[in-house]
C-alpha cells in the first residue's frame, strides 16, 4: 500500500514537472497508459491513480474520443499545497517565473491587510505565539522557522481563509533565498502586539518588500 502510494506521487510529481515546465503545453494529449506504465515501470493502476490525482488538481482533463489532455492554466489549482511543491521541484522556467511573480503579487495584497487584522484581533495567546516565533527564528534564520513565524502571523489574523493560503507563502519563500526579514517581522511583531494596524501593515509589506 505504501509503496503504492509512494509510486503514485513519483509519477505525479515529474508529470506536474512536464506541464509546468511548458514541455507539455496546454492541450497536449497524454502519452496512452501502456507507455507510461513502460516509462515509469509501474502497474496501470498506478498509472491511473496519478492521473486521478492530476485530475483533481486541475492540470489535465480527460474527454471521450479525445484521450487525457494537459488542461487550460486557468483551470490549475494553483493554491494547492501538492501543486505548489511540484512546482517548487521544477527547474525554473518562464512558467515557473510566471507563477512566481504572480504568487508574489498575492502576498502583497494579502499579507498587509492580514497584519492589519492581526493588530485588531490577536489575542494574548496569538501574541504569544508570534513572539515566540519571531525569537527561534532570530536564532535559526531557517526556512522552517521562518514559516513557524508567517504561520504564527497567518492565524493572529483570526481568519480560516487566510490559513488556507499559507502554501502559496511556503512556495514564494522556498524561492526567495536568502535570509529572512528579521527587522521587518521584528516590527510586524511589535505593531501587532500594540494594536497599531497602520504599522503592521507597513511592516508587512516591507518584509515582503525586502526580500
Amino acid at each position: 500500500m505504501v509503496s503504492a502510494l509512494r509510486h503514485t506521487e513519483r509519477v505525479a510529481a515529474a508529470l506536474a514537472a512536464r506541464i509546468f515546465s511548458g514541455e507539455w503545453p496546454e492541450n497536449h494529449k497524454f502519452p496512452s497508459d501502456i507507455k507510461l506504465c513502460a516509462e515509469f515501470e509501474v502497474s496501470r493502476t498506478v498509472i491511473r491513480e496519478s492521473l486521478r490525482l492530476l485530475g483533481g488538481k486541475g492540470l489535465i482533463e480527460a474527454a471521450p474520443r479525445r484521450g487525457t489532455h494537459v488542461a487550460a492554466r486557468q483551470n490549475w489549482a494553483i493554491w494547492d499545497k501538492d501543486v505548489l511543491k511540484w512546482l517548487n521541484e521544477v527547474e525554473n522556467t518562464n512558467n515557473k517565473y510566471d507563477l512566481l511573480n504572480d504568487a508574489f503579487d498575492i502576498r502583497l495584497a494579502l499579507e498587509p491587510t492580514l497584519a492589519a487584522l492581526a493588530a485588531a484581533r490577536a489575542n494574548d495567546n496569538a501574541n504569544n505565539a508570534l513572539q515566540e516565533a519571531l525569537r527561534t527564528l532570530q536564532q535559526t534564520s531557517d526556512f522552517p522557522s521562518e514559516m513557524n513565524f508567517l504561520t504564527a502571523f497567518y492565524h493572529a489574523a483570526a481568519n480560516d481563509f487566510a490559513i488556507a493560503a499559507l502554501p502559496l507563502a511556503d512556495f514564494g519563500v522556498k524561492q526567495r533565498g536568502g535570509q529572512p526579514p528579521l527587522e521587518a517581522y521584528r516590527r510586524l511583531t511589535a505593531a501587532i502586539a500594540q494594536k497599531d494596524r497602520a504599522a503592521a501593515r507597513q511592516a508587512a509589506l516591507q518584509a515582503l518588500l525586502t526580500t
